[in-house]
């Protein structure tokens, strides 16, 4: 699908009214079928962002936003991918499988970076207020916005080490290293989210015991 390569990539709005019409009519049928809808690769991207800005609490939880700040101080690289690697055992196991699904497509997306030019860190500038939710009124937020944005950056990179059981890969190569093939988001297409992803089951997610 085109999608993957248009430049850009959920850095540039759509169309608003197409976004909202998106959204009305995922609310309505989750097999929502975009092709027939006719509508521009930027508008379901910014479609996606809505649906997980919407929802009633942030997909990284609140409660392990301190455990990630304090993770990314870490200066050692590998000392801090294990240390990430464990907090993210710690979400619920609906928000882990959506976390997966969600950084399995953005690490597609980064390995399209010479014609989006959306890296991994690019993306991660984009999505990381989307996933995390910060309350940006709270002075203490502006101190850990970088801190913030490389987590998801590193989730972004290391995709494959968090969540398929891959090797660390070096920060230089990472942008080019697929995830194992059928997984995540094959393109922005597959907006059509399995049941777990509705918003109703997120704000009474299953009790937060860590997933083994």
């Amino acid at each position: 699908f085109a999608g993957l390569t248009t430049e850009g990539l959920y850095r540039v709005s759509g169309n608003k009214t197409d976004q909202d019409n998106i959204q009305k009519q995922f609310d309505q049928d989750h097999s929502v079928d975009l092709i027939v809808m006719d509508v521009a690769v930027n508008a379901v991207a910014g479609a996606l962002k809505a649906f997980f800005a919407d929802l009633p609490d942030p997909l990284i939880p609140y409660s392990l936003h301190p455990e990630l700040v304090e993770a990314a101080k870490i200066v050692d690289h590998y000392e801090r991918l294990q240390v990430l690697k464990e907090i993210v055992r710690k979400f619920p196991p609906v928000n882990y499988e959506v976390f997966k699904y969600v950084i399995t497509h953005l690490n597609r997306v980064s390995q399209q970076s010479k014609t989006t030019l959306m890296t991994a860190d690019n993306l991660s500038i984009c999505f990381w207020p989307t996933l995390m939710r910060p309350d940006f009124e709270n002075k203490d937020t502006l101190s850990t916005t970088k801190l913030n944005q490389s987590v998801i950056e590193s989730f972004i990179q290391q995709c494959q080490y968090f969540f398929y059981g891959g090797d660390i890969t070096e920060p230089s190569s990472a942008e080019g290293t697929p995830p194992p093939h059928g997984h995540g988001l094959e393109s922005l297409m597959a907006l059509q989210l399995p049941p777990p992803l509705q918003p109703q089951q997120i704000q009474h997610p299953l009790p937060p015991e860590p997933l083994i």
